[in-house]
């Protein structure tokens, strides 16, 4: 497994997250419940965006992230769609080294 920087705490500051492509991984960065976490941002479903909206809660009262393409939604706590339940986001392990943010890519 290699850790590859993806940003920094500014850039996370900015929005509550950020995207960013590295190899052939779209990586969504967010902050949430005073944690650094990491999701694959290509839905399983059909390779939409996840984080191009922000976090919010479904009528469930579910943090979530919203495809842009067909509105399914995956939980902020696991990654889990919301709709198919045989649907993830990969989520990856994060690494905080000073100001900036690595994730470890398989």
């Amino acid at each position: 497994m290699k850790k590859i920087k993806v940003g920094t705490i500014e850039d996370l500051k900015k929005n509550n997250q950020f995207s960013k492509w590295i190899d052939d991984h779209d990586v969504l960065v967010f902050f949430h419940n005073n944690k650094i976490r990491a999701f694959s941002n290509i839905c399983p479903h059909f390779g939409g965006p996840i984080g191009y909206h922000e976090i919010k809660k479904n009528k469930s009262g579910d943090n979530v992230f919203t495809c842009l393409w067909h509105n399914l939604e995956f939980k902020v706590e696991d990654g889990k769609c919301v709709q198919h339940k045989n649907l993830e986001l990969r989520e990856y392990d994060v690494l905080v080294e000073g100001d900036d943010i690595l994730v470890y890519l398989n």
